[in-house]
């Protein structure tokens, strides 16, 4: 039977992003995976199954940094199949972002990765067993103005996760409000999934617009407890905090919320048999 776990942050203080999905074939399916701290928990959940699929949205610390440090102390990488990423140059994360090196460590690690390493592009459709990965968007390097600091966010990858049985669950990374409506006006109401995370962890990510047409029954929440109820505030033209997406929400009629907060949580993504 098909399982996600959505996977709670270890460091003090920090937020992360980390799921596993677990395949009927005993196999896994990673996305991000979250900082060194994270790993552990992370393992444990995957077990001895091969990791069919690590995806990771973009390069920031929190989504890929637990990633680059095991890759870096010898994790075997026969135990994955492919790490599928769609990242900005070094050059252009690092004028965006020059405190953080995460991007460069990734790239020092493709020569380990080999023919492993893919690039995810809009319309790439990838089978695990009986989950079906489709990559609907990456923002690339087209959000650098006027707010350079938000375009590592903007260039995450968009993806959905669909099974025969199982609720559709869209992926949104840490995407932002401009590249939401860029995704809102290529795929419409075809954007229409049960399950979502929650973009940049419900914090500063899409417009209430995109949510709309998503019209999830359930959100799930990569936020700890100080960043879930944090208060509500516009921090740029457009770009709510976590205490406005929840009332977004609650306008949406969503009654369902998974939150890192509250611990590791697996995801209850089987359709009812009235539904199938």
């Amino acid at each position: 039977m098909t399982e996600l776990y959505m996977l709670t942050e270890h460091a003090n203080y920090a937020f992360m992003m980390g799921f596993v999905f677990l395949t009927d074939d005993g196999r896994a399916v990673v996305i991000d995976g979250g900082r060194p701290e994270d790993m552990p928990n992370l393992l444990a959940i995957v077990g001895e199954r091969e990791i069919a699929a690590w995806i990771l949205t973009h390069p920031h610390f929190d989504h890929i940094a637990g990633f680059n440090a095991l890759m870096a102390t010898g994790f075997d990488t026969e135990k994955i199949g492919k790490v599928y990423y769609n990242f900005p140059s070094v050059e252009f994360v690092e004028k965006c972002e020059p405190q953080y090196t995460d991007r460069r460590d990734f790239e020092e690690l493709l020569p380990k990765l080999g023919d492993k390493a893919v690039v995810a592009k809009p319309g790439m459709q990838v089978q695990v067993d009986e989950l079906h990965i489709e990559f609907l968007f990456s923002g690339g390097e087209r959000y650098y103005l006027p707010f350079p600091n938000l375009a590592i966010n903007e260039s995450s990858l968009v993806f959905r996760v669909t099974a025969p049985g199982m609720k559709c669950v869209l992926f949104l990374g840490d995407l932002g409000a401009k590249g939401g409506m860029d995704l809102l006006k290529t795929y419409g109401d075809k954007l229409k999934s049960e399950i979502v995370q929650m973009a940049h962890h419900g914090h500063c990510g899409v417009t209430e617009e995109v949510y709309q047409a998503i019209a999830p029954e359930a959100c799930m929440w990569c936020a700890p407890d100080w960043l879930y109820e944090e208060e509500e505030m516009e921090f740029e033209p457009g770009l709510w905090g976590t205490k406005r997406t929840r009332k977004w929400m609650e306008k949406l009629g969503v009654k369902t919320h998974y939150v890192t907060k509250d611990g590791t949580l697996k995801i209850d993504i089987l359709k009812k048999e009235t539904e199938r």
